[in-house]
């Protein structure tokens, strides 16, 4: 997947995410995300490969109105797996890593 500034499109196996025009999808079905959500997938995905921590998600979204406090992070990522994951209980996209925080899969599907 290469993804640079210029490509509004990233895309990791069936799950394509449009920054421009705000729109995620699996399979080519449209996925219901917050704008918050979007935010925070962008951010996560543009780092793709990376553990990030939760304060580093959040970082990432700043200037956001922050919906966010701590915990709830955990809150918006299981809403997002439960819009881009195939089975949420088993996530191939974002993966937690046990107490550090999250990763946003380079090799999906």
């Amino acid at each position: 997947a290469s993804v640079s500034r210029s490509t509004p499109v990233m895309r990791f196996g069936s799950l394509d995410i449009d920054r421009d025009a705000r729109t995620v999808l699996v399979a080519g079905q449209a996925c219901e995300l917050t704008s918050y959500q979007f935010d925070l997938l962008v951010a996560m995905a543009e780092r793709a490969g990376r553990v990030l921590t939760r304060d580093q998600i959040m970082e990432a979204v700043r200037g956001r109105e922050l919906e966010a406090f701590d915990r709830s992070i955990d809150v918006h990522i299981g809403r997002i797996r439960n819009a881009i994951e195939a089975d949420s209980k088993d996530p191939k996209r974002i993966l937690t890593v046990r107490g550090v925080g999250y990763v946003f899969a380079k090799q999906q599907d």
